[in-house]
């Protein structure tokens, strides 16, 4: 925990102190970071910031004493044998909106006194860790699932502008990007979510400022969504994501089944949501020095779990290895892969049966985390 960080206002929903958990890099990787975003939902309104101040999603009291790490963050080398001895500092998210709320007055709500601090933590860490063993840092990686995932989307720069003077900078966002789209009735639900959770954590300094800056008042709620900050993103940006996120289905088009057990109208929605979802996802399409790896597989979050790291794949190669190929640059392999639609993957056959659920109000942490224990 970083005690020190509550006199700067950084702090969790409920008041208490940020952290971060650290596993210290080896050999080679001595001096290589990945910095990961913890995902978890955000709280879309007072109410369900009160209830989540009251879980580890929302406060330190809960935040488990050791984490497990799979995946790009894992030390098994054979299953991630090119980041497999890198430090991750892994950041728990604690305060509702992608570590990008910034309010300076508390928020009394129904006898709860609620923090909107998320930027000033994210700040606190990168101090605490640049003024330690980051500091000499050679190489950064930026990262996150879900929520955490947006975060990357949104701090990328922030983050590239701290990075040590000669170190490299990228950042792999895994399903974050979570599109404005209607839902299976056509009506707009998200959107609405979306801007009251910028507007009532006070977002505007806590996003991409290249997007604030290009935006109008009105429309700047815009940045705390992935497709309209990625075209602003300097930094150099690999995007990760399924084409049919589960998260996605359920909470975003609703759409009420788990393909292929649905009915005639619930699979034109569905199959709709194909085309609607990569016409939102150009921005990362069409800058070709972007690395990308979106398939077709029923799942949220894939950068995390060892099997799915290494067995998902577009053609003949792997989240891994396209990761991989883009980063180091290398002529073997590609570095930009977008699948076909579903259910064309032969790779997703282990994932497909599972059930899409809506967690719209409720949707705390459930990641799961594979190999060593890192304690906090």
């Amino acid at each position: 925990l970083l005690p020190n960080a509550v006199a700067k206002g950084a702090v969790c929903l409920d008041g208490t102190a940020p952290g971060f958990y650290w596993r210290p890099g080896t050999g080679s990787g001595a001096n290589s970071w990945i910095v990961f975003q913890q995902g978890g939902g955000w709280c879309y309104d007072e109410d369900s910031c009160v209830d989540r101040s009251k879980t580890r999603l929302g406060s330190s009291k809960y935040f488990p004493t050791s984490m497990r790490f799979g995946g790009l963050l894992s030390s098994d080398c054979t299953t991630n044998p090119d980041f497999c001895n890198w430090n991750v500092a892994y950041l728990p998210y604690c305060d509702g909106a992608s570590f990008s709320g910034n309010k300076d007055e508390p928020l009394v709500w129904k006898g709860a006194t609620l923090y909107f601090r998320g930027k000033r933590i994210l700040d606190a860490i990168f101090d605490h860790l640049l003024d330690g063993p980051m500091g000499k840092a050679e190489k950064i990686i930026l990262s996150g699932c879900s929520a955490g995932g947006l975060a990357t989307y949104l701090h990328a720069d922030y983050a590239a502008e701290r990075t040590p003077k000669g170190a490299t900078f990228h950042a792999i966002a895994d399903a974050g990007y979570f599109i404005d789209a209607p839902n299976a009735a056509g009506q707009q639900h998200i959107r609405p979510l979306y801007q009251y959770v910028y507007h009532m954590q006070n977002c505007s300094g806590g996003v991409n400022q290249d997007c604030i800056g290009a935006t109008t008042e009105a429309d700047r709620w815009q940045c705390f969504m992935a497709q309209y900050t990625l075209p602003h993103i300097r930094s150099k940006f690999f995007v990760l994501n399924s084409e049919y996120d589960t998260w996605q289905l359920g909470n975003i088009l609703q759409l009420g089944c788990t393909p292929p057990k649905c009915n005639a109208q619930q699979m034109a929605a569905f199959e709709k949501w194909h085309t609607t979802f990569l016409t939102a996802l150009s921005p990362a399409v069409n800058v070709t020095t972007r690395g990308v790896f979106t398939d077709s597989c029923l799942i949220h979050c894939q950068g995390e779990n060892d099997e799915v790291w290494n067995s998902y794949k577009i053609g003949n190669q792997s989240i891994r290895e396209t990761f991989s190929n883009w980063y180091f640059d290398r002529s073997t392999g590609e570095g930009r892969e977008i699948d076909c639609a579903y259910p064309c993957n032969p790779s997703c056959v282990h994932h497909t049966s599972k059930k899409i659920h809506n967690h719209r109000l409720r949707n705390f942490a459930s990641d799961m985390f594979q190999h060593e224990n890192v304690e906090f």
